[in-house]
């Protein structure tokens, strides 16, 4: 799958209104302007922590991708403020969640058990879109899979790894060829 088809494909699944307007080329421009406007960092916050090492486990290659820094930015500039207390409430139900089967937060879980609970609410949200259910789009975890496969697919790491780096209609005097 080419990556412009990978993000008209999240973006029909996610079902974000204001994005299906846009093209591919447009998708992935504003995807490139976020990732150029971000101030990547180590994680500082609980959030922030959590958010890197989920991306990193729905999406190996996100740390190396800053797919915390591109959702920071995202939350911050692109999202309203309901779809934003929508994920950060998700956050913390996936503290909850962490707590209730291995008696620690989420970050501080061993990777098997982190995986267990993620795992665990991708099958809640495809058993809501098996369902038909509408509400399978607005779950706070299909936002977070769709905004870290978009900040990855929009990467320069993540390009380079579909082979789509560097971009055709860009000239690169030093690229190889």
């Amino acid at each position: 799958m080419k990556r412009r088809e990978l993000i008209q494909w999240l973006v029909a699944t996610v079902g974000l209104r204001t994005m299906q307007t846009y093209a591919p080329t447009e998708l992935l421009a504003l995807g490139r302007d976020v990732h150029r406007r971000t101030q990547p960092g180590v994680p500082t916050t609980q959030t922030q922590r959590t958010i890197a090492i989920a991306a990193e486990l729905i999406l190996p290659g996100a740390t190396e991708a800053k797919v915390g820094a591109f959702i920071d930015k995202m939350l911050a500039d692109w999202h309203t403020p309901v779809e934003r207390d929508r994920l950060l409430a998700g956050l913390r139900e996936l503290d909850t969640r962490s707590r209730a089967q291995a008696g620690r937060d989420f970050v501080d879980c061993p990777q098997v058990e982190q995986v267990a609970v993620l795992t665990k609410l991708d099958d809640e949200v495809a058993a809501l879109r098996a369902s038909g259910n509408e509400q399978a789009n607005q779950h706070w975890f299909a936002m977070l899979k769709f905004l870290t496969v978009y900040g990855w697919a929009t990467s320069e790491p993540g390009m380079r790894a579909l082979r789509e780096y560097p971009l055709p209609w860009r000239y690169d005097g030093c690229a190889p060829v």
